[in-house]
């Protein structure tokens, strides 16, 4: 069986390049580690890229049942970072869609200029697989502010 280490990288087809560039470097704190005419490859420093961006998109996003990426999800450190990030994007005018509290995570979601969804996510346990297995993936709203459940 291969046995893969890790997600090395996202590639996205986006309409516009520099559109995304500029989200994602303001967003998440990407830097850019190489470019070249509708081609981005931004990495947070170590490496060599975790995000790329290919110019290769026209028309409208797929619809939501459609096949295709549904969200990819960045890592922060603590809560009071994603509480942070949450402000910071609304002070950028960047409509965050939801804030949840799952079993195992803390998490905000938010769209990119081409539509696919982003979320970033604190860890709540420190075993995380033991975790999930036990506790699954629950999904309930919540108060960004204080992270309190709001709905079950």
């Amino acid at each position: 069986m291969i046995q893969a280490r890790k997600l090395g990288h996202v590639v996205l087809k986006v309409r516009d390049a520099e559109r995304s560039k500029d989200f994602y470097t303001r967003t998440l704190g990407l830097k850019v580690a190489y470019e070249s005419p509708g081609a981005v490859f931004l990495s947070f420093g170590v490496q060599h890229h975790d995000l790329a961006l290919f110019q290769l998109a026209t028309g409208e996003a797929p619809a939501p049942t459609q096949p295709g990426l549904h969200h990819m999800a960045w890592q922060l450190g603590t809560f009071a970072e994603l509480q942070s990030a949450y402000r910071e994007l609304r002070d950028l005018g960047i409509p965050v869609d939801a804030t949840i509290a799952h079993n195992v995570t803390r998490s905000i979601y938010f769209a990119d200029p081409d539509g696919n969804r982003v979320e970033l996510y604190c860890d709540m346990v420190e075993h995380g697989f033991e975790a999930m297995q036990v506790l699954g993936p629950r999904r309930d709203l919540m108060d960004i502010e204080t992270g309190d459940v709001v709905s079950r």
